[in-house]
């Protein structure tokens, strides 16, 4: 007897999967849905069954193109069996006094989140990490939310930068139309094609808005985190700090504990204007200088002045980070 594959379509809900003969009888089920995302539709893909198999459960986005379905499978960073090799020599943020602070640069494949208000130097110091290491050979990605090619190549140019740079290579797309599940594929394909050792991810309060929950944006961060990091491919993320003083925690979502190194960027009120801060929060399995410094940002791009005052004095003084807050 001859045998044939069959698929059947139709038009059900989840309570009719138990009820209903060809459920019983089908050796796959699979199921399609949508949930509204902000303004937008996102679609999802789910395996209900299949029968004398293994399966990636949960929700699997997908759009619809013009050359068809192209499906995303859930990101989840299942854990390795075995220990992967880790470099042993630091790589520089590209701003010397601040690899000082780090005890000489960032291990590589480390992730590092960058956290400060609006306006602080975020961006900049993400810039500085990518455009060094392409200086030294190591290519690198600007996955960017913020700025679209034109105006983040007027951005570089203030420094003496250029996109033209070949060793950098920009993934631009913009916060009101993407996908987390489609842009996290489209980063790890472009880190792949250009063997990218350095990913400045710009920011992640944009990327969050993507994400139909926090669980879901929580999943995508870790597993991503953890496969560059076997890859030896360092990140830094920006993420957002409402308060303009004052920071009283680091991300909105639950993102720092994921993050090897956290840098608090900050303002401090002088007598006639307002200053920018750096602390090094936390340096994973690695010392570091937690003083809060000054810093300018000049035609050199981010450049650390003085040591601010003790705390108490600083509180006295009206200014500052009277205290630095936990991740």
């Amino acid at each position: 007897m001859q045998h044939a594959d069959h698929l059947w379509v139709g038009e059900y809900e989840d309570a009719e999967i138990a009820a209903m003969a060809e459920f019983a009888v089908a050796d796959a089920i699979l199921s399609l849905a949508s949930e509204r995302v902000g303004q937008r539709e996102a679609r999802f893909l789910q395996v209900k069954k299949l029968r004398g198999s293994a399966f990636h459960s949960g929700q699997h986005a997908y759009r619809l193109t013009p050359d068809g379905l192209r499906l995303f499978p859930r990101l989840a960073d299942a854990p390795i069996g075995q220990d992967y090799a880790m470099g042993g020599t630091r790589i520089s943020s590209g701003i010397s006094a601040l690899d000082d602070m780090l005890a000489d640069g960032y291990w590589p494949g480390a992730s590092t989140l960058v956290a400060g208000p609006s306006g602080s130097g975020k961006t900049l110091m993400g810039l500085h990490f990518v455009m060094n290491g392409a200086s030294q050979g190591q290519p690198g990605v600007i996955a960017t939310l913020q700025e679209n090619p034109t105006q983040l190549q007027r951005v570089l140019a203030g420094f003496g930068w250029s996109l033209s740079e070949p060793n950098v290579e920009v993934m631009y797309r913009s916060p009101v139309d993407i996908y987390i599940d489609e842009w996290v594929y489209d980063l790890m394909d472009t880190v792949e094609r250009i063997k990218a050792r350095r990913v400045l991810v710009d920011s992640l309060a944009d990327l969050r808005m993507s994400a139909a929950d926090e669980i879901r944006f929580r999943e995508f961060t870790y597993s991503l985190v953890q496969r560059f990091s076997r890859q030896g491919v360092s990140v830094l993320m920006t993420s957002e700090i409402p308060r303009l003083f004052g920071a009283e925690h680091i991300s909105q979502s639950a993102v720092s504990p994921l993050a090897d190194n956290i840098v608090l960027l900050g303002y401090q009120r002088e007598r006639d204007a307002i200053g920018r801060t750096i602390t090094v929060i936390k340096t994973r399995a690695s010392r570091h200088d937690p003083t809060v410094r000054k810093f300018v940002i000049g035609s050199q791009g981010i450049v650390l002045d003085e040591l601010l005052p003790a705390a108490e004095d600083a509180h006295k003084s009206g200014g500052g980070l009277a205290s630095v807050p936990s991740p």
